[in-house]
């Protein structure tokens, strides 16, 4: 794939006073949009660009370990604040991503589950650490990850970096990004119709094969 002049080519859009990401958008075939689904997380290469929030769910010793490197830290009895459905959606739009502890997760999902699951964001299995254990590691990690969400729609719209990032840096990104989201579709390639890279405020660019 053409990544590097299709990039070349999105940089040429209007300037913005914020800086903008480039994001990825795949226009799918010969999938069934009744049951097709894709929910998964990956880490870019050279990350996001930006820097995103991350909650840890813990107690004990996960929740002193979390204090190095979350954003927000519940426990067992803060959790409880976000029953409130206003509270739990404005925690839903400030944070990326959910670290829970393997205990709490059931009273998480019960509390929260009705307003993040619907947005994407409830965690995966892979983000859910251990009693006890150390959430930092996968923490460090989501940093640089970016969100795959695809449900009943024939287009995954994702993002690889910012308009501030180097060109190779971006091109590694994309490049990584879209071999693994290959990987992931039944038919590989074949699943794939159309490519395009935008900036956040731009026209979509198409990718040549």
């Amino acid at each position: 794939m053409e990544f590097q002049k299709a990039i070349d080519e999105a940089r040429k859009s209007k300037k913005r006073k914020f800086k903008q990401s480039f994001e990825l958008i795949l226009s799918l075939t010969g999938i069934d949009t009744k049951t097709f689904s894709l929910n998964d997380v990956f880490e870019l290469p050279h990350g996001r660009g930006k820097q995103v929030k991350i909650c840890v769910v813990a107690s004990g010793d996960s929740l002193v370990k979390a204090k190095s490197c979350a954003d927000l830290i519940l426990d067992k009895d803060s959790m409880g604040e976000y029953v409130d459905k206003k509270k739990s959606r404005k925690l839903a739009e400030q944070m990326a991503f959910f670290v829970v502890e393997a205990p709490l997760m059931a009273n998480f999902a019960k509390l929260v589950g009705v307003v993040l699951g619907p947005r994407g964001k409830m965690p995966l299995p892979y983000h859910i650490v251990p009693p006890g254990g150390d959430p930092c590691p996968l923490v460090k990690k989501l940093r640089n990850s970016v969100r795959l969400r695809a449900r009943k729609n024939p287009v995954l719209h994702t993002l690889f970096g910012t308009e501030d990032m180097e060109d190779e840096k971006l091109v590694e990104n994309v490049s990584a990004l879209y071999e693994h989201i290959v990987l992931k579709l039944e038919k590989g390639e074949l699943n794939i119709e159309k490519v395009f890279v935008k900036l956040s405020m731009g026209k979509p660019v198409i990718v040549d094969g």
